[in-house]
């Protein structure tokens, strides 16, 4: 137990030291390049970037890593292709209550014995663990952090192997879950922002599982057999990536994903229940059917005003790298960008305004948002349309392009300054099958970007009869 706790508390000590470290360490590169912009290639595509190693697991996990070992601490991510896209029309949330009842209790398999609750959280406190899961639109994901020291890690690789392989899904906690889901969805639905991005999405995608959202009906229909048939159909080897930062080398990171996937089964075993639920085998493509609008009342004293569009895959690196630095021209760098000179600088009519997008397996959308008060809403939706025209037909400045491109390549270093940055990173290089040198390339790519190639994308991506609009809250 002592030297347990003496581990825990160097844990906690190396932490301190690397914040301190990266505070300044993180100024080196921002200051060499104010002075001197030629060593932009030079230094970030070599010293920053991490060198991956990637492998592909007997059952078809595929697994990277990247060994840091300033600290004595692994962290893993699990990421599986069973995002809410997978939900059956009229189970939207099944994906998401399956994420959320890994963690509620275990059946007991092999040698590892059955857990409750309780038991669970007891074992991550004792093993001083970190977990935390999240679900989305593509993917359902898991994450962990634990120190690396043999004695911890042999113990937390079962758990994790127990956790993917045997959910107990306890109906009793099952209810507590979808009444807390419920209680949740409901009160979100009082808020403008959220009732703004829901129905935004539906608009986006009418005719696919990205528009699709949960409900309290949706909710009330999940049961623990649904939840048995999506895990055993989605939760499988050939589904999962496995992305791993820290302090470990390459022969022990192969040995920890071997550990955590060999109980897992790669087919369904539908011998213990019943197995009645039919999944899609493949999406529909995106398409997009022109412009649509939708205007909601609610008393918020201003209109939450969202617009949007799908526009590119994640797959697609030659017109990211330019979107990127249109994005950012436009309304991705805060006060500096065209929008917030449009509507907060020239006319105050918001405090602030963005544009962003967001890159999913298939087309993810365009958006760009503000709040205003109702009396002018009519006007900003009207500026923020001409900004759009007349940065798709004209294109940035010369000035703004490079102004631009310096800014995310001086930010680059953010991207990267701790372990879970990197971690993050190395999930989208896995689960998106990008290029290894993804990361190493990235700021050479921002800095080939042209006038040409934003221009073409711009023209290509961003077409504004396919413009999507949601106000919350009229002035009348």
């Amino acid at each position: 137990m002592k030297n347990n706790q003496e581990k825990i508390l160097s844990f906690h000590q190396y932490i301190s030291f690397k914040i301190i470290f990266l505070m300044f360490s993180c100024l080196v590169p921002f200051f060499a390049l104010a002075d001197n912009p030629a060593n932009e290639k030079e230094l970030y595509s070599s010293s920053l970037a991490p060198k991956i190693n990637s492998w592909e697991t007997e059952s078809g996990v595929k697994a990277m890593m990247f060994q840091v070992d300033s600290i004595p601490v692994i962290d893993i991510a699990i990421d599986i292709d069973a995002g809410s896209r997978w939900d059956p029309v009229g189970l939207e949330g099944l994906s998401s209550m399956t994420n959320s009842m890994i963690f509620k209790g275990l059946s007991k398999f092999k040698n590892e014995p059955h857990m409750t609750e309780e038991e669970i959280l007891q074992f991550i406190a004792k093993m001083a663990m970190v977990k935390s899961s999240s679900n989305g639109k593509d993917r359902t994901s898991l994450r962990f952090r634990f120190l690396s020291d043999d004695e911890i890690r042999k113990p937390i690789t079962k758990f994790i192997a127990h956790t993917l392989s045997f959910p107990e899904f306890n109906e009793d906690i099952l209810e507590r879950e979808k009444n807390f889901t419920i209680s949740r969805l409901e009160e979100s639905l009082t808020k403008p922002q959220s009732l703004a991005t829901r129905n935004l999405w539906k608009l986006m995608y009418p005719d696919h599982p990205y528009g699709r959202s949960i409900s309290v009906d949706s909710v009330r229909s999940i049961t623990k057999n649904g939840l048995k048939s999506f895990h055993q159909t989605f939760w499988i080897p050939k589904r999962m990536t496995i992305s791993i930062v820290g302090d470990i080398d390459i022969n022990d990171a192969k040995k920890l994903v071997n550990g955590i996937t060999e109980s897992i089964p790669n087919e369904s075993i539908t011998n213990d229940f019943e197995h009645n639920i039919e999944f899609p085998l493949i999406l529909p493509a995106v398409t997009k059917g022109g412009s649509s609008t939708k205007r909601i009342s609610h008393p918020a004293g201003q209109s939450h005003i969202w617009i949007g569009l799908p526009i590119l895959a994640r797959h697609e690196t030659d017109n990211i790298f330019p979107m990127l630095v249109a994005n950012h021209i436009l309304g991705g760098s805060g006060f500096g960008s065209r929008l917030t000179e449009e509507i907060r600088e020239k006319r105050g009519l918001s405090y602030s305004v963005f544009s962003a997008f967001r890159l999913l397996k298939q087309e993810g959308p365009f958006f760009v948002a503000l709040q205003t008060g109702k009396n002018n809403a009519d006007v900003a939706i009207q500026v923020v349309s001409e900004t759009l025209r007349e940065f798709i037909k004209k294109g940035p400045t010369t000035f703004e392009l490079e102004n631009a491109k310096k800014g995310l390549i001086g930010g680059f270093a953010l991207r990267l300054d701790s372990n879970f940055k990197l971690l993050e990173n190395l999930s989208q290089i896995a689960f998106y099958d990008l290029p290894l040198d993804y990361l190493e390339n990235w700021t050479l790519r921002v800095q080939a970007v042209t006038l040409a190639d934003v221009k073409k994308v711009l023209i290509d991506k961003l077409d504004l009869n396919n413009l999507s609009l949601v106000v919350v809250g009229n002035k009348d």
